[in-house]
């Protein structure tokens, strides 16, 4: 193990009081991780990180050694961590190799662990300013036997899809959307209802008539929650209290 993957450690046994990860309650069932964990809480989990990037002066050779170990790691809360070391990280994002994130991604497992690296981590700056390599990235993902890998071509583009106009982001993400769409694996019905949600901002009048025009292949969740956003600007209604984003 590398030495910062090792100092790493050491924070995260401070912050969390536990030698080892553990299995205890029912958090870890909820966010779908097959992973042990340290149980942290993102407050610690965001200040471990970004106290890395403070105190490590940016290379990107030893910054993607560390994210491959952390990612090998063994605890959900390396894996929190590396996302939030690339989020605090906007050389790196521009830098990279792209398909270090693949690599990435086979080790993921459940939509927190997909939602912190690829809704949380990535702009619409980033994509947009790499975009051949960003699209065919995306296009591979979609098409791969991972299903986590297929959810992360989707969520990839929420925050860009929230953030940019740009025609580019919304047709990609129909395409992968279109590809999707009939399965029927809850990872991927809410995230085709995620994205659907997102584009609303810039692309509302897309949005209603894709909707209209697939309504017999789309998911029932996309359409329900798709829909009510389009209607009220808020995911679902429920008890007269409105409930909000993912």
């Amino acid at each position: 193990m590398l030495q910062y993957h090792l100092q790493i450690i050491a924070e995260i046994q401070k912050c969390s009081g536990l030698d080892k990860p553990d299995f205890v309650g029912f958090g870890l069932k909820y966010v779908g991780t097959n992973k042990p964990s340290y149980h942290l809480d993102t407050k610690d989990t965001r200040k471990i990180a970004k106290d890395f990037v403070k105190s490590h002066p940016y290379n990107l050779k030893e910054y993607i050694c560390l994210l491959d170990s952390l990612y090998s790691g063994e605890s959900y809360d390396e894996v929190n961590i590396a996302a939030k070391i690339i989020e605090f990280s906007p050389e790196l994002r521009q830098q990279f190799n792209i398909e270090s994130l693949n690599s990435w991604l086979s080790y993921v497992h459940g939509w927190a662990e997909v939602d912190t690296l690829c809704q949380m981590a990535f702009t619409d700056e980033d994509l947009l300013s790499r975009w051949n390599e960003w699209e065919k990235f995306l296009t591979k993902l979609s098409l791969d036997s991972n299903v986590h890998k297929r959810r992360a071509s989707l969520v990839l583009l929420t925050k860009p899809a929230r953030l940019s106009s740009d025609s580019k982001i919304s047709s990609l993400a129909f395409i992968n959307v279109e590809r999707l769409k009939h399965e029927k694996d809850i990872l991927i019905t809410k995230a085709v209802s995620w994205i659907l949600r997102c584009l609303i901002k810039n692309h509302e009048k897309e949005v209603a008539d894709y909707l209209e025009n697939n309504k017999d292949s789309l998911p029932k969740i996309a359409i329900r929650e798709t829909t009510m956003k389009l209607l009220t600007g808020k995911k679902y209604i429920n008890n007269s209290k409105i409930k909000t984003e993912n």
